[in-house]
């Protein structure tokens, strides 16, 4: 997969970050040049649960999560 941009509205605003498909199913999160984290899906009978080990607030991470699947997935 090649890399992609994402729109995600936080707090009134909408910011772009990079997304880099990673070969083990994860994804690079990037804004500009800095390194956001990576995050990974996790699809059971519910639906996707999204998680990272990195730090980026709950929020954002579904926010993300949902504009990479709607892109991606």
């Amino acid at each position: 997969m090649e890399a992609f941009e994402i729109e995600v509205a936080t707090g009134g605003s909408s910011i772009t970050y990079n997304i880099l498909p990673l070969e083990d199913g994860k994804f690079q999160v990037n804004q500009n040049e800095d390194l956001v984290g990576i995050v990974y899906p996790n699809t059971q009978e519910k639906g996707v649960t999204w998680y990272t080990d990195d730090d980026i607030d709950e929020d954002l991470l579904e926010n993300i999560g949902a504009a990479i699947q709607a892109e991606k997935m």
